[in-house]
């Protein structure tokens, strides 16, 4: 006679979750992903493409302008204006010969314009020069000058010497460089009826060059005739 076979438990399916062990807690689910539609990513994706269109599109616009541009020289850009034709066409207007001074090799002339003198009441004549050592000159002529006009050109430096150049006496005003303002030196002088302001930041040699080319160029003009004031 067979003896009875015990009782075996019965065994949990493989795929059957596992019970947690007594005395600790179940963990959490692992959430499931999300998943978005064709069209929900293609919305996703709409700025970033824009984006990137809009980039294309603002570079093929600049590029051109850039490529354009002019590449920098060692030595900067002076422009060199003609300052004898520019004195023909104020010629007529002028109430004196505009001066034409010849300085020579190195120097070249920023500008050369007529001021009627709107504010002032007083019109004048004026030429910029840089000068071969790198330095700025300014020229200021008339034959209606004033003590204010005057002192606004000389910047109300005062007088603090005298030299002579060209065979004319100059006043000498030197305003030392400071915390507000840059060094100044001007001459200003009465030369063959014509009061003329030279003024820049140039040592004083070249200021002595530039005032013997004025008196030179002045002497070969008729003198002009004072014109009174209003």
């Amino acid at each position: 006679m067979s003896s009875p076979t015990p009782d075996r438990s019965a065994e949990p399916p493989a795929d059957a979750p596992r019970a947690a062990a007594p005395g600790t807690a179940p963990g959490p689910e692992t959430p499931p992903l999300p998943r978005i539609t064709e069209k929900q990513a293609r919305r996703i994706n709409a700025p970033v493409q824009g984006m990137i269109i809009s980039m294309a599109v603002l570079l093929l616009l600049v590029l051109p302008f850039v490529w354009l541009q002019p590449r920098p020289d060692a030595q900067p850009y002076r422009p060199d204006v003609d300052v004898a034709q520019e004195a023909e066409y104020v010629a007529d207007e002028a109430p004196f010969p505009p001066v034409v001074p010849e300085p020579g090799e190195g120097w070249t002339a920023n500008y050369a314009r007529w001021d009627a003198g709107a504010a002032e009441g007083v019109p004048f004549w004026e030429i910029g020069w840089a000068t071969p050592q790198g330095n700025f000159i300014g020229l200021v002529q008339t034959s209606l000058a004033n003590p204010t006009w005057l002192a606004q050109q000389t910047e109300a430096v005062p007088v603090s010497a005298s030299v002579e150049a060209g065979g004319a006496q100059w006043d000498v005003h030197v305003r030392e460089e400071s915390r507000d303002q840059g060094a100044l030196t001007v001459y200003s002088g009465e030369v063959d009826g014509s009061t003329v302001v030279l003024k820049g930041d140039a040592p004083g040699a070249e200021l002595d060059h530039l005032a013997t080319a004025v008196t030179a160029a002045l002497a070969e003009v008729p003198d002009p005739t004072p014109t009174e004031q209003p």
